[in-house]
């Protein structure tokens, strides 16, 4: 087969970078991906990005703006699925762009809105950017620089992947909700809640403050110190000057690090979970300064093997794309060589997601702006959608009827089951009585655990296995990130599971891999992030690498989790088969430095890069200081901004120079625009230049001083009324306030429901569902082949 999503039809619509890859997303797992675009392209269209992110589609030239286009996509939407746009919601509906004004001719379709802050934020008109987003609620705090003062430009399109993964999410569960009930809606994926969804790792709120990371009262350009918590996990230099990180999550991973490190005879050697015990005074010299001095006795390579000999994860620090000349994703396949006009030959990672019964789609050049357009007749004259074989029930939420067992640990998997459970799945957490090693960790543990229900069970005894296999029985998704062979080895592997239940989806989702040379290691975020580039990425050109970016692999991971595993839903309710599938954190960290690739020599060719001095891409898409020493922050692209911007500044006629009169001249002289526009910013207030700028149509944000999300979480009123905040006072951890629901569907919304499960909180419940008697559950109990609270 050709992927998961054979024979869904999606136009992509989008003019801004989330929909291209959204659309590439689903593309590459088989969908028939029908790109509009207007006549010569949007603002990026030939930008070099385009190579990664449009591969496997169609490109088709139609300007939604004139109405006789206009009327060719709709007529185009009723042979579709899916329809993505970039449009603010009056606008799609005023155009008819939205699913009820389609619905006439395709009552199935699904539509999804690529927006900014969304319709129920106070920021709803403000123009869309993700370093505009970034700047308004102070993502650029999030990490600092170590080479300057003031906000960090996110040079990692962070927002962008979030946003992008979001919509896809969306879209798949909105398409489950269709084969129930036979009908479509409209779903929404805005950046503002891309930066939710990428925040409660380490936001939430607490009375007292309780959390796994402690902050300076004011944002600091230091990025976010653990404190006491016995955890290492940064980048260090060695001896050879090159980078490496370590991370010391892990059954004793901190004092064996120490040992190897030097420092054994002055740190103590934890029985149970290490960073449930705080640093001595002593210990947190060693581990937040002497530590640095000690790596730098010896070169990388030799520090990695006797780092990987202890069993504690560590990888080193690479440049984008250099890791697909790594031996595990060469033994994996999946650096994958593509012909090409201007390079000859490219090298790009493949598709993040490995199918093995539904396959994947075989992977196709990015086609030139208009490449199809002899197609568009025939397109034109397919029949409209013929009517599907739902079932015709309704459903509250979309996934409601779904079960979903996790049986993982740490952050990514679980975070892709509590995706999933907002929008209405069954989630049952198996804990073995050991406990998930996040536990101790309150705010991530939380962020991934939400909603979920939970049983404790003792999986080396016949009994507890016995109780998996019941509920495997039950289910529709198994879910691991286990280490390779240890699931077989407690017989929960796929062939076993499926010996139960058939039609099973199993997702595993480890660090590296199955299979292959670095199967075995541990990984924690965000060591895969430094070993895929993004430390580099985020550093900006020719600098050393920054100790982390916004966005890392465990979000990455977790939202492509949650994406396989509704693409293997949508696959079984066409074929009523199940399938393996799986997505190492290697591949999805890969998918998100899809920007950049290996030309024919294999060097790393750049799609965005930013600049030394880590303000922004280019002179407008960029961070400015301005005369009171703020920060301005526009996102001026498109033709409309940019003639907002030259008249904001007072030199309306410089959208009609020859230089500047395109988004290609304007890349080619883009010198001379930054020194045209800095002088402007140096001179003027923060407030005067977004006064004067905003009014003119430019694209433009003052970037925030200070961290935004605390006031957010504790006292927005209107975030807690439209579910983007949840107040949970009877948390295990007591009462916290955390992020709330960040998928929009309009007819099969999301759930909220109750804050992370305790320690076996659901075991009773959960046994007496499967049909054991009061006495059988004591017994289980008593006999410790469960845990209960």
């Amino acid at each position: 087969m050709q992927g998961p999503l054979e024979g869904l039809t999606v136009l992509e619509i989008s003019n801004v970078m989330p929909g291209s890859i959204a659309g590439v997303l689903l593309a590459d797992h088989g969908a028939n991906v029908i790109k509009i675009e207007p006549h010569g392209g949007n603002h990026f269209a030939h930008e070099l990005v385009r190579k990664g992110w449009d591969r496997n589609k169609k490109s088709i030239e139609l300007d939604l703006h004139k109405p006789e286009d206009l009327e060719k996509i709709k007529a185009l939407a009723a042979s579709a699925d899916v329809l993505i746009h970039s449009l603010e919601a009056p606008e799609a509906a005023a155009l008819g762009l939205n699913a009820e004004s389609l619905s006439a001719g395709n009552p199935e379709l699904i539509v999804c809105g690529l927006t900014a802050y969304g319709q129920d934020t106070p920021f709803k008109d403000r123009p869309y950017g993700e370093s505009l987003v970034a700047a308004r609620l102070g993502g650029m705090l999030e990490k600092g620089s170590p080479y300057r003062d003031g906000p960090l430009y996110m040079g990692h399109p962070a927002l962008h992947y979030g946003q992008a993964f979001l919509a896809v999410i969306d879209i798949l569960a909105a398409l489950r909700a269709r084969h129930e009930s036979g009908i479509g809606q409209d779903v929404e994926a805005s950046l503002f809640d891309s930066f939710l969804a990428q925040s409660p790792m380490n936001w939430w709120w607490h009375p007292e403050g309780i959390s796994y990371i402690k902050r300076p009262a004011k944002a600091s350009k230091t990025g976010t110190p653990f404190g006491h918590t016995r955890l290492v996990t940064t980048k260090f230099q060695c001896a050879d000057g090159e980078y490496l990180q370590m991370h010391t999550g892990g059954v004793g991973s901190f004092k064996r690090a120490m040992d190897i490190l030097g420092f054994g005879d002055r740190v103590q050697a934890i029985d149970g979970p290490e960073m449930a015990v705080p640093l001595s005074d002593d210990e947190y010299q060693i581990a937040r300064v002497e530590i640095y001095d000690a790596f730098k006795k010896k070169p990388r390579a030799e520090w990695l093997k006797l780092f990987h000999e202890a069993d504690i994860a560590s990888l080193p620090v690479l440049r984008p794309a250099e890791v697909l000349l790594d031996e595990q994703v060469e033994f994996l396949e999946q650096r994958v060589e593509i012909p090409d006009e201007d390079f000859g030959t490219i090298h790009q990672a493949g598709p993040a997601i490995r199918f093995r019964r539904a396959g994947g789609a075989s992977i196709k050049p990015a086609p030139k702006v208009g490449q199809h357009n002899a197609e568009l007749d025939a397109l034109l004259q397919q029949p409209g959608k013929p009517s599907s074989d739902s079932k015709g029930k309704p459903l509250s939420h979309a996934l409601e009827g779904i079960r979903i067992l996790d049986l993982s640990s740490f952050f990514a998997c679980g975070y892709a089951g509590k995706l999933m459970s907002d929008m209405g799945a069954d989630v049952i957490k198996i804990e073995t009585p050991s406990g998930d090693q996040m536990r101790p960790l309150p705010d991530p543990f939380e962020g991934c655990q939400r909603g979920k229900r939970d049983i404790v069970v003792n999986l080396k005894t016949a009994e507890g296995l016995e109780i998996v296999r019941k509920l495997v029985a039950t289910a529709d998704v198994v879910m691991h990130n286990m280490r390779p062979g240890k699931a077989d080895k407690l017989g929960i592997g796929y062939e076993a599971l499926t010996e139960i239940k058939p039609d099973l989806i199993y997702a595993y989702l480890p660090g590296y891999g199955s299979t292959g040379p670095k199967s075995k290691l541990k990984s924690f975020a965000p060591l895969i992030s430094g070993f895929c580039g993004l430390l580099y990425e985020g550093a900006g050109e020719g600098n050393d690498p920054i100790p982390s970016v916004y966005g890392n692999e465990d979000y990455n991971n977790g939202f492509l989790g949650a994406v396989g595993v509704l693409m293997a839903l949508q696959n079984r309710a066409k074929t009523g088969k199940g399938d393996y599938l799986e997505c190492p954190q290697v591949h999805s960290s890969l998918f998100t430095t899809s920007e950049h690739f290996l030309n024919a020599n294999r060097e790393t060719v750049y799609g965005l890069r930013m600049d030394k001095d880590q303000m922004g891409f280019n002179a407008l898409d960029r961070l400015y200081q301005t005369a009171d020493d703020r920060w301005i922050c526009i996102a001026s692209t498109s033709d409309a901004h940019f003639a907002g911007l030259c008249k904001g500044i007072g030199q309306a006629e410089l959208a009609h120079d020859p230089r500047f009169a395109t988004a290609k001249a304007r890349s080619q002289n883009d010198a001379q625009l930054l020194d045209i526009l800095q002088p402007y910013f140096a001179a003027h207030s923060a407030e005067d230049a977004f006064k004067a700028l905003d009014a003119a149509g430019a694209a433009i944000e003052i970037a925030a001083d200070d961290h935004w999300l605390p006031d957010f979480l504790e006292k927005a009123e209107w975030a807690e009324t439209h579910g983007h905040v949840f107040d949970q006072p009877t948390s295990m951890y007591g009462h916290i306030r955390e992020v709330g629901i960040v998928n929009r569907l309009s007819k099969t919304p999301a759930v909220r429901k109750g804050p992370a499960p305790q320690f076996g909180g659901h075991t009773r419940e959960i046994l007496a569902e499967l049909g054991y008697s009061s006495e059988q559950i004591d017994s289980l109990i008593s006999g410790k082949q469960v845990l209960s609270v």
